[in-house]
């Protein structure tokens, strides 16, 4: 009865904790990573938008 006990607690100790672990960290950083990937988007989208605008200001002017 105690090997059984010895061998069996700390695999539940390891499987119980590590998939709780896993999924909180991997929650934390995917919601960092995709309000980077979400600013990116937006920088892009303004540098298009200024380049857009200086070209129709530089046909104007000629």
């Amino acid at each position: 009865m105690i090997k059984l006990t010895v061998l069996v607690l700390p695999i539940l100790f390891v499987i119980g904790c590590t998939d709780e672990q896993n999924k909180v960290e991997e929650h934390v950083w995917k919601e960092q990573t995709d309000m980077i990937d979400k600013a990116k988007d937006v920088e892009k989208m303004l540098n298009d938008a200024a380049l857009q605008q200086q070209r129709l200001i530089e046909q104007q002017t000629q």
